[in-house]
């Protein structure tokens, strides 16, 4: 059932390069991806300029004993020197007292304050786990900017080829992950997980795609140019795309393909397979049918032929679409289908922490 629908969406091939070779190694699966990435570059997020950034993390605050004293929880600012110039901005980090260097999930958040109705930073903390939280606004803004404000202003920019704000609140993340990394004093720095909902789950996507040092992503309800294939989708399409804050989200050359998604040069199995081998996580809400469960489920499907060129398992699913409750966990790619509506809920969230602590992740 799934192999057929599959090939009634007619996807551009995954594991055939540019010039029609047959990717059968994984020497030639490092090409194609640089291929993949170069697509996603020009067609869907935009390229990002080259900033060189220089990272470092200062801990203006810390409260020993957040969370009724179960957790420490530190301020911190980011601040990075670009060759655009310099860019800072606050993020979050809380760490159970209970755990030596616990593994972190990194939360792209909608909201500037940690604990919030999409995060369940007790739970989080009570199941061994760190968090740290970034506030997607304050790296750009999500309104009708024109790209004058925040990130943007760090680079030149064209209608054509330019990072959107997903590839700038992206960025800041991989600066997160950069300041990250200089705490293995705290944290296992082997083990983070970046989490995002709806636009930040695209976001998310793009983010753990492009830095290797991401051991999961998550990405959850995130739809059209999120985990959800275009070709054959329901409700949110790039027509929906180009208005309001949304068209900012990408470059331009992916808006001029609305009401021609058929004609684009990838589709979002092409985002996924990035994440192989290591592990993707992709959950969807029945009632959620702007972003099209259907299709999510088929991009994580699609995704499979990267995992298993490189000799692992991806989604372990039966030959049918999964339905409210289904949980499957078995492969490098996790999924969940939830009931309900549109949300980051703690449902879902104990789904990330269960797959996580199943794989070791």
């Amino acid at each position: 059932m799934i192999k057929e629908e599959l090939e009634i969406r007619h996807l551009p091939k995954l594991l055939v390069s540019e010039d029609g070779t047959k990717v059968e190694t994984v020497p030639q699966w490092e090409h194609r991806r640089e291929e993949i990435v170069e697509i996603l570059d020009n067609f869907l997020i935009g390229i990002e300029p080259q900033l060189k950034p220089h990272t470092e993390g200062k801990i203006e605050r810390t409260d020993e004993n957040a969370m009724a004293g179960k957790a420490v929880y530190h301020f911190v600012d980011v601040e990075v020197d670009t060759l655009g110039g310099f860019f800072q901005f606050p993020i979050h980090m809380i760490l159970p007292k209970h755990v030596e260097k616990p593994p972190m999930f990194f939360y792209l958040s909608f909201e500037p304050a940690l604990v919030n109705e999409f995060c369940p930073v007790e739970e989080i903390l009570d199941n061994g786990y760190g968090i740290v939280s970034m506030y997607y606004q304050d790296i750009a803004p999500d309104t009708d900017s024109r790209f004058l404000t925040g990130a943007a202003r760090l680079a030149p920019r064209n209608n054509f080829n330019s990072w959107g704000t997903i590839g700038m609140w992206a960025w800041a993340g991989h600066r997160v992950m950069d300041y990250l990394q200089t705490q293995s004093d705290l944290i296992d720095t082997n083990r983070i997980a970046v989490v995002g909902h709806s636009r930040l789950g695209k976001t998310s996507l793009w983010c753990g795609a492009t830095d290797p040092r991401f051991s999961m992503v998550i990405t959850n309800d995130s739809g059209g140019a999120g985990s959800a294939l275009f070709r054959g989708k329901k409700g949110e399409m790039i027509m929906n795309l180009k208005h309001g804050s949304s068209k900012y989200w990408y470059c331009g050359n992916f808006l001029d393909y609305a009401r021609n998604e058929r004609q684009l040069p990838f589709d979002q199995h092409f985002v996924m397979a990035l994440v192989a081998p290591r592990y993707l996580y992709v959950s969807s809400a029945e009632q959620d049918e702007w972003a099209d469960p259907r299709s999510e489920f088929l991009g994580a499907m699609a995704s499979n032929e990267a995992y298993e060129l490189l000799g692992e398992k991806g989604l372990v699913a039966p030959d049918r679409f999964p339905v409210p409750g289904d949980t499957f966990h078995e492969g490098k790619i996790g999924y969940h289908m939830r009931p309900g509506t549109h949300f980051l809920s703690r449902y879902d969230w104990e789904k990330f922490m269960d797959y996580r602590k199943l794989h070791g992740c």
